[in-house]
């Protein structure tokens, strides 16, 4: 039976991917910082928790002893205002976090090796190919992140050329969303949004910007999905996970207040961000990922899931 390590298990794409292997009939190892009772059901026979702090490099070697595949998930959420201002409480842990495991798993010498890199390692453009990376650097709105993601990669290119290795994924997700994320103030726009729009005493749903900004959302499901598929296509080749379909925020804004029967008040005091992100899904496509969850479908299931948290 494969032994998998999965990071972040208790995270937004964590959390789907560990039930995804479970199905397929992986052995799964999960870990996060937090326990999680999530995982105390019967359902999750054939799983174990490991609860870990990554920026202790004797716990990533722990946590990978005797697994066969590493889907490094594991990131630290935020807002961008707290990217912006307090931009070291990304890029310390995420930095320890990738270096570590990476290394852990190259000593332990699994068979396989999926780094979750962003959107955010991309200059702004039309449209985002995954072999620019490196012609470019990353947008001023995501630079610490961008920089950090893009060492990970680094990492993994470091060990081919010093070590022969080539035995990794590298998978860069669009804009995340979906029913585990976190709901408080570090949370994405979708899930930040849900909030405010149940919580809010008033028919007025007040949005960031000005809803112009063009992005590209995928589920945490799909970005799942597409993991899997990089490890057992053994992918060698980045690949983006997104819709390779532009949404305003604006229409993410309307969909949901549209659910609370809200109108909606654009706040332009606040920043926009970059104007369009937008992955090139040929790739992706050419080794046969397309998203199954579209935008409406997954932005009722969040909703779903807030209001369940409610009760």
């Amino acid at each position: 039976m494969t032994k998998i390590l999965i990071t972040g298990a208790s995270g937004m794409v964590g959390k789907h991917l560990v039930d995804m292997c479970l199905d397929k009939g992986y052995y799964v190892r999960g870990t996060d910082i937090r326990y999680d009772d999530r995982y105390e059901d019967a359902r999750y026979d054939g799983f174990e928790f490991f609860q870990a702090d990554l920026r202790n490099f004797d716990e990533c070697k722990k946590a990978v002893l005797d697994m066969d595949v590493v889907f490094h998930v594991a990131g630290v959420k935020g807002s961008p205002k707290r990217a912006a201002e307090q931009p070291n409480d990304y890029f310390t842990p995420m930095l320890q976090f990738n270096t570590n495991m990476a290394e852990a798993a190259r000593l332990q010498g699994v068979d396989w090796y999926v780094y979750t890199s962003t959107v955010g390692v991309y200059q702004p453009a039309k449209v985002f190919k995954e072999d620019d990376v490196w012609k470019t650097y990353p947008s001023e709105n995501d630079k610490y992140a961008g920089w950090v993601k893009r060492l990970g990669e680094l990492q993994l290119d470091c060990f081919e050329t010093h070590y022969g290795l080539k035995n990794y994924s590298i998978v860069r997700p669009a804009n995340i969303y979906g029913e585990y994320d976190e709901f408080g103030e570090e949370s994405t726009v979708i899930a930040s949004l849900v909030k405010k729009a149940y919580h809010d005493n008033n028919d007025i749903l007040s949005v960031w910007g000005d809803g112009t900004p063009i992005r590209d959302f995928i589920h945490a499901e799909d970005v799942a999905r597409g993991i899997l598929l990089s490890y057992e296509n053994k992918i060698t080749e980045p690949i983006n996970l997104g819709s390779g379909n532009g949404v305003r925020i604006k229409d993410i804004a309307e969909i949901i207040a549209n659910h609370y029967s809200q109108e909606i008040e654009y706040d332009t005091t606040k920043p926009n961000g970059d104007n369009k992100r937008l992955m090139d899904m040929t790739r992706a496509n050419s080794y046969g990922f397309y998203p199954e969850v579209d935008l409406e479908t997954g932005i009722k299931r969040v909703i779903k899931y807030y209001e369940s948290l409610q009760k």
